[in-house]
């Protein structure tokens, strides 16, 4: 088997069998063979899903100091 046909035929593996991974790899006496390997659940592929659009965030609430608390120097709230 060639490279090309080991990728393709693993490709082919990995669409039948999401759970498992597929891969070609070369043989000592310089064929190539497909393996494969079992991946943990958290590591599987989940198909995809739709994207929820999200809606504006809302502009920051105003500071609620007043002027001269907003200016003076110290702590915030000028309590310095």
């Amino acid at each position: 088997m060639t490279r090309e046909e080991a990728e393709e035929r693993a490709r082919a593996l990995g669409a039948e069998h999401p759970e498992r991974h597929y891969v070609a790899r070369e043989t000592a006496g310089g064929d190539w063979e497909v393996a494969s390997v079992e991946l943990p659940p958290e590591l599987r592929r989940v198909p995809l899903t739709p994207t929820i659009d999200a809606s504006p965030r809302p502009s920051p609430a105003d500071d609620p100091r007043t002027g001269a608390e907003r200016r003076a120097p110290g702590l915030p709230g000028g309590l310095g």
